[in-house]
């Protein structure tokens, strides 16, 4: 598929006009249509020559493909509708607010053509350190996450589980390629009715273990997973896009006392910071064009909701046990 290819973007916010921004800039895509529930949604769809629409349904016969970004509640409904127009979809992450809803996204994409693309929206896939973790994962054995930051009134339909910390299940679920054989989670709400800090314990089937948190009530913003091995670890840095490796001297006598930084060494690998947003997008339309396979594909997303609704769930259940006991 060499033609343009006609893109629209449903829901334009804080996160949905960069989709706009980017796709504007990408060779081989015209951004043909927005749409979005605040007539604030017109001032981007004229920033890039684009159409403007209240109601997305009406986009259905100026697009091939679209970037759906609208609040998770309403992630089943609007790609349901696109789906069953035969569209290619980008559908922000969580894939859906509930299991059953990714189950019938599914179903229907299944009934589809092979050649109709729906890839989820886990922008971490795109950060440039994680592809170079990716490459260089061996064997982890424990793996420590840590995505914080202050509270923003973005995202309030879900829980920071959802909205933040999936973005790490999803990675560590790509690292460790294991079965999760136990999940012990705390959380609390802070600032909202739903929980707005958590810590999981992931226990794998092959014997890796992560320890995850997640917060929107930190006051500095921290995004960043260290993956240990035998005999090194790996620093990845999301917001710098930075990864370093530790791992131990060559030649060390065991029963020596050295300083830490007697027995080890750091290397660490000089990249090209891309943004990952912009990647994400290129991804997508590569795969409309048949360049590339799905990156992120609508079963992987699935996995990765099932895991985090289940941590949700244990989190919920915790909480209003300790919370009758306060009482």
């Amino acid at each position: 598929m060499d033609e343009i290819i006609r893109v629209g973007v449903v829901g334009v916010g804080s996160l949905g006009q960069h989709h706009a921004r980017n796709y504007a800039s990408i060779d081989g895509v015209k951004l043909t249509c927005v749409s979005d529930v605040s007539e604030k949604g017109k001032e981007i769809a004229d920033r890039y020559g684009a159409e403007f629409f209240t109601d997305y349904k009406k986009m259905i016969d100026k697009v091939d493909a679209v970037s759906i970004v609208v609040p998770t509640t309403l992630h089943h409904k609007v790609a349901k509708f696109f789906l069953d127009n035969d569209k290619h979809i980008l559908l922000e992450k969580p894939m859906t607010a509930t299991a059953k809803e990714a189950e019938d996204l599914i179903r229907i994409y299944k009934k589809k053509s092979s050649k109709l693309i729906f890839q989820v929206g886990h922008i971490e896939r795109f950060n440039m350190a994680v592809k170079k973790l990716q490459e260089l994962k061996k064997v982890p054995v424990l793996i420590e996450a840590s995505r914080l930051g202050p509270f923003t009134s973005r995202s309030l339909d879900t829980s920071v589980i959802l909205d933040l910390m999936i973005h790490d299940i999803d990675i560590i679920l790509q690292i460790v390629n294991s079965k999760i054989k136990k999940i012990d989670a705390i959380g609390v709400p802070v600032l909202t009715k739903s929980i707005d800090m958590a810590n999981v314990r992931l226990e794998f089937q092959n014997g890796c273990v992560a320890n995850v948190t997640a917060s929107r009530v930190s006051p500095k913003r921290l995004r960043k997973i260290r993956v240990f091995e035998n005999n090194l670890y790996m620093s990845i840095d999301y917001m710098r896009q930075s990864i370093k490796i530790y791992k131990v001297k060559d030649g060390l006598m065991p029963d020596r006392k050295l300083a830490w930084s007697d027995m080890m060494e750091m290397d660490s690998f000089p990249m090209e910071k891309k943004e990952p947003l912009g990647s994400e997008l290129r991804s997508f339309v590569d795969s409309i064009n048949g360049k590339k396979k799905t990156e992120v594909t609508v079963y992987q997303a699935y996995e990765a909701l099932k895991i985090v609704l289940d941590i949700e769930k244990q989190i919920q259940k915790k909480f209003k046990k300790i919370k009758g006991h306060i009482a």
